[in-house]
């Protein structure tokens, strides 16, 4: 019998995970994307990705590591690495969601290959591909949550993982020796914390012997030790704006879905009309059937697909909002930010919801908050990004507990040595290893 074979070829030390599981011939890779290195960026805007070197230049900066037969031939040029072609391995790629830390270089990937989305983020995917901020180079399959699917002899199964972007998933994994269950970014105190505590609970009836399990917060660096929920932020914002006669502001991801939903629902106990950017609304459109207003700035470049939504969605006009900045709440992206001088003179409140840019000490996070404060408004920041995208440490703890593996590794973490699991062993594999999984056992 084939003995399954585990390779973390990144993700034990930050985020850009890719793991493989390979049992004879078959072989699963998990998540594809880059890390998540603002201060470090070669792509900045400036420095321009080259189409047709794509690939080769992704490896060779280290965005993606050089897995074995994943890419093709012609892409990798003359680097030294085992193309799609030349490989004996039935290979498929499973993202567990599409934020770009695990999901970026899934466009460089062999088109023979197929890559796995839940049909909610691929439905997410094809809405940015239509406001070109993703490019379609290659087409994906779709999987639902509890669905078994195949990979040659490696059986994959999805559960639901609350995190803020559409179809977020883990993934349980049989072979025909062992059973692996790879968390993806999950948290349990979000809205649909239920929905998740109800999968854990589902999960803790099987026998898995290794648990590779999102560990964000075990870094100091990234969690504070500041208890928020996804509830708590929302209501912050409401008593600020309740009753108050400033305009309210706010810059979020446009691939966390709910939390746009959320917002919308916000400015209805508010009393206020929750405007947007096009691309924000036509996602919102794409993937929830809501119609919002919108906020039409003229010197952006307009895809081709928001053009008729002057004709078809409710157009608010600076004008509008001047006359009563009470009554509104607004969408902003940082490339949008000088827009916002359009309302000089009015009061107002900036909240900084998890948009770009993200990272304090970055330029253009600077950049953001000194117009807003030369706008004389108010910048709130909910400093603990991972409060809303993550797991608590006392959650991780809990989730380990109940799972009970007999192995854990720890992911998605600058410092898995916190992890300190109480009822499985920890393990500290070494990146592009091979492992072989044996009792739950991970041994070289």
């Amino acid at each position: 019998m084939n003995k399954t074979k585990v390779r973390f070829y990144r993700g034990t030390h930050g985020m850009g995970i890719v793991i493989s599981v390979t049992n004879g011939t078959d072989r699963v890779i998990f998540d594809f994307g880059a890390p998540f290195t603002p201060l470090a960026q070669v792509y900045d805007g400036t420095v321009l990705p080259r189409n047709v070197n794509r690939v080769k230049d992704a490896i060779l900066l280290e965005r993606i590591p050089a897995v074995e037969g994943v890419f093709s031939r012609k892409d990798l040029q003359d680097l030294p690495v085992i193309s799609y072609e030349e490989s004996s391995l039935n290979t498929a790629v499973m993202i567990c969601h599409l934020h770009l830390d695990h999901m970026s270089e899934i466009d460089k990937i062999a088109p023979e290959i197929p890559v796995y989305i839940h049909e909610e983020g691929l439905k997410l995917l094809n809405a940015l591909q239509e406001v070109n901020e993703e490019k379609a180079y290659r087409s994906y399959s779709s999987f639902r949550y509890h669905e078994t699917f195949k990979v040659g002899q490696i059986s994959v199964t999805p559960y639901f993982s609350d995190h803020p972007c559409p179809g977020s998933a883990g993934f349980l994994i049989e072979t025909a020796d062992s059973t692996i269950y790879y968390s993806g970014d999950i948290r349990f105190h979000g809205l649909d914390s239920k929905k998740a505590l109800a999968e854990l609970d589902v999960l803790a009836q099987k026998h898995i012997d290794l648990l590779i399990v999102d560990a964000t917060t075990t870094s100091p660096s990234e969690f504070t030790g500041e208890i928020i929920t996804e509830k708590d932020i929302y209501d912050d914002i409401y008593d600020h704006l309740n009753h108050s006669a400033s305009l309210g502001i706010f810059n979020q991801y446009n691939r966390d879905v709910a939390m746009m939903q959320h917002m919308n629902d916000l400015g209805k106990r508010l009393g206020r009309t929750v405007v947007w950017e096009p691309e924000y609304a036509y996602i919102l459109k794409r993937m929830t059937g809501i119609k919002v207003p919108v906020y039409w700035i003229e010197s952006q470049h307009i895809p081709e697909c928001l053009v008729n939504m002057k004709n078809d969605h409710e157009v608010i006009s600076v004008k509008d909002i001047r006359n009563h900045p009470e009554k509104y709440l607004i969408q902003n992206s940082y490339g949008n930010l000088l827009s916002l001088s359009d309302f000089d003179g009015l009061p107002g409140e900036y909240f900084h919801l998890f948009g770009e840019p993200l990272v304090k000490g970055q330029k253009d996070y600077q950049i953001m908050v000194n117009v807003v404060k030369k706008l004389n408004w108010i910048f709130n920041t909910y400093t603990n990004l991972y409060s809303f995208s993550h797991r608590y440490p006392e959650h991780l703890r809990n989730m380990i507990e109940k799972i009970n593996a007999v192995t854990v590794v720890a992911v998605h973490s600058k410092h898995p040595e916190n992890l300190d699991p109480v009822n499985s062993m920890q393990f500290f594999p070494e990146e592009n290893q091979d492992y072989i999984l044996e009792n739950g056992i991970l041994k070289q």
